[in-house]
């Protein structure tokens, strides 16, 4: 699934509800997110009552901006680091009880760079890991990097490598460019 965004808050409300669901149905949670968003997901989990200690069992949190790096040479996804990285990353927690529900905003740091080819790339990547594991992905991106319209065709790839999209009706840019 991909979310268009259109302030952190809506995010963080979004992804709660996401990761709160999925712990609902005994789901392993793997949140990849930029330190900031992390912080502020986890204050809308608190607020509704789920345990988010450091070592919570069946959640895990890497930094989105740490694991990107180390998926990368010379500028550009490399698919070897790629698959010891993420690739290795799910194939962990794929092999245990249960599902394994994923939020994840690698692709967003490529967009906000204007990097779509690297963004799609990465797409295409966990599109992947999904022929070889089980597991429900939510891919965020903020709806600004789509509200130009020399962007629609990035748009139009980046939907075309989910099998939903979904809105929020406090996020009038995302729901609108989703309904396009």
């Amino acid at each position: 699934m991909v979310q268009l965004f259109d302030a952190p808050r809506s995010l963080a409300d979004a992804v709660s509800h996401f990761l709160i669901d999925g712990r609902g149905r005994g789901d392993h949670l793997l949140v990849i997110a930029r330190a900031s968003h992390w912080q502020l997901i986890r204050a809308y989990l608190e607020r509704r009552a789920f345990p988010v200690d450091d070592g919570a069992d069946g959640l895990t949190v890497i930094d989105a901006r740490k694991i990107r790096t180390r998926m990368m040479r010379r500028g550009l996804l490399d698919p070897g680091r790629m698959e010891e990285t993420l690739g290795t990353t799910m194939a962990e927690f794929a092999t245990g009880p249960g599902g394994v529900r994923v939020y994840a905003e690698i692709v967003e740091l490529f967009a906000e760079e204007g990097n779509f080819e690297q963004a799609c790339a990465l797409e295409d990547y966990w599109n992947h890991l999904q022929g070889q594991h089980r597991f429900t992905l939510l891919c965020g991106y903020s709806a600004a990097h789509f509200a130009d319209p020399r962007n629609s065709q990035h748009l139009r790839d980046v939907f075309g490598r989910h099998s939903a999209v979904k809105s929020q009706s406090a996020d009038s840019l995302g729901s609108w460019l989703a309904s396009r």
